[in-house]
């Protein structure tokens, strides 16, 4: 239970709309044609490659337009919407009365990602007694909660209310219910309808739509964990740069971040739980960078100190060797790659825009070489494992990926892979002929791209927010 939940506006209709599209819209009436012409969470599901439907109780058809006591148009915001309403065949297959709902429910392919219902006017309370929409709840709830769909895969029910009436704060309850829900928690924060929505967004890995969706905090003190369905896991933490992600074994995994007090910590999990945050300490800024050393214990870990010199620290598999100043002059973090014990490679961006390569080997680093490029952000390097290949990839000043192999030997020329970036890029490769390379598109999400030994494939969506 939210103790602490709000509505946003008065009266219902930019409620609903808040809820569904991260805004009012400027709306502050119960209007009945103030169409809207902006993106809403139907859309990103969609565009996610995920379903969605609207269950409005006594509606009289699908996507029926206008007030039909006791179903009232300003309960139903999808119909506001002009890519809804006005696409008959998407209205039609998507805002549906709600008694189609428990039929729905009896499995999981004909059950949507997404459901949003709707009462009628008398049911939820709004003309009728609150007796009434208890008696609502105490029958229709349990259709949902024990249908074949909700207990067959992970599903939550959220029920909130558009508005309180016109004496208080609008302060409205908020009761969570299903899978990862904390049993019996109550948070005291301060939520409201964008909160809502943004924890939608998180947990179906989609992208925010507004300021007011993308400002507010989810709500994840009401889960054991809050874990999107397209697979990303809420970690918590304050960070102020990006991760940098190791697995040193088969069953290993963890991550470097610069915490809001501007030092390293790191978390670690052996897929039965993650550790606590652990700090490591320095005084840096940018994304730290870490790469193992294979068939060892060792981890080499990169930052770029407030002085902008590259550091390493070595953890030998139970301590931290001190901080090494290995000098430069940096603009952006490193990238870090190990092809072999007792090896390193660290990448970084120089003043001169251009990226710089440091080695280690026989026990002492190299120089600083050029390797070139007219690149801007964090550079991202991995080692083919079994190889001396080392793929380097970097955001091109033009926001398009580029890459760059050394075969060991020497660097072939830059590979332009195309892509609108705005993130620099991160890459792993989990067997020889294989690589993979992530960034953030322009559209605010996750992008992929892999390559299989022998051609690149296209980009594939993984979303997130």
């Amino acid at each position: 239970v939210a103790t602490n939940y709000h509505a946003v506006a008065r009266p219902s209709l930019p409620n609903y709309l808040a809820l569904v599209g991260g805004s009012t819209f400027g709306i502050s009436s119960d209007c009945s044609t103030c169409w809207v012409s902006a993106p809403n969470i139907a859309d990103s599901i969609e565009t996610a490659g995920k379903t969605w439907k609207a269950y409005e109780e006594s509606m009289p058809s699908a996507c029926f337009v206008g007030d039909s006591y006791p179903y009232v148009q300003k309960h139903d915001p999808f119909i506001y919407f002009n890519d809804i309403r006005t696409n008959p065949s998407r209205c039609q297959s998507h805002v549906v009365p709600y008694s189609l709902m428990a039929a729905d429910l009896q499995s999981t392919s004909t059950t949507p990602n997404y459901a949003f219902i709707t009462p009628n006017n008398c049911s939820d309370m709004h003309d009728c007694s609150t007796s009434t929409g208890d008696s609502w709840l105490r029958q229709n709830l349990p259709t949902i909660l024990t249908s074949p769909a909700f207990l067959s895969q992970r599903s939550v029910l959220m029920l909130t209310w558009d508005e309180a009436d016109l004496s208080g704060t609008n302060h409205v309850p908020l009761i969570v219910l299903g899978s990862g829900v904390a049993g019996g928690a109550r948070s005291s924060l301060a939520y409201n309808h964008y909160s809502l929505l943004h924890t939608v967004e998180v947990a179906l890995g989609l992208p925010t739509l507004m300021a007011s969706d993308a400002s507010a905090v989810p709500m994840s003190d009401l889960f054991n964990q809050l874990q999107p369905s397209s697979g990303f896991e809420v970690l918590g933490g304050s960070l102020t740069s990006g991760a940098g992600a190791f697995s040193c074994s088969a069953g290993q995994l963890g991550a470097f971040v610069l915490g809001g007090n501007g030092v390293v910590w790191w978390k670690t999990t052996n897929f039965n739980g993650w550790s606590a945050w652990t700090l490591v300490g320095g005084d840096v800024i940018g994304n730290p960078a870490a790469a193992c050393q294979p068939s060892t214990i060792s981890l080499d870990l990169y930052t770029q100190g407030v002085n902008l010199a590259l550091y390493h620290r070595l953890w030998i598999g139970s301590a931290w060797n001190a901080w090494e100043n290995l000098g430069g002059s940096l603009t952006s973090g490193p990238g870090a790659a190990s092809c072999a014990a007792g090896s390193a490679d660290v990448f970084v961006l120089g003043g001169d825009g251009v990226v710089w390569r440091k080695s280690f080997r026989t026990g002492t680093w190299s120089g600083w070489l050029n390797v070139g490029g007219n690149v801007m952000g964090n550079p991202a390097v991995v080692c083919e494992p079994g190889t001396s290949n080392i793929h380097l990839f970097v955001e091109g000043t033009n926001h398009v990926l580029y890459h760059k192999l050394w075969n060991g030997m020497s660097w072939g020329p830059w590979e332009n892979l195309g892509g609108s970036l705005s993130s620099s890029p991160a890459t792993v490769s989990c067997a020889a002929g294989t690589v993979d390379v992530f960034v953030l598109g322009g559209d605010g999400v996750m992008w992929r791209k892999s390559f299989n030994g022998t051609t690149w494939g296209g980009w594939t969506l993984i979303g997130g927010s």
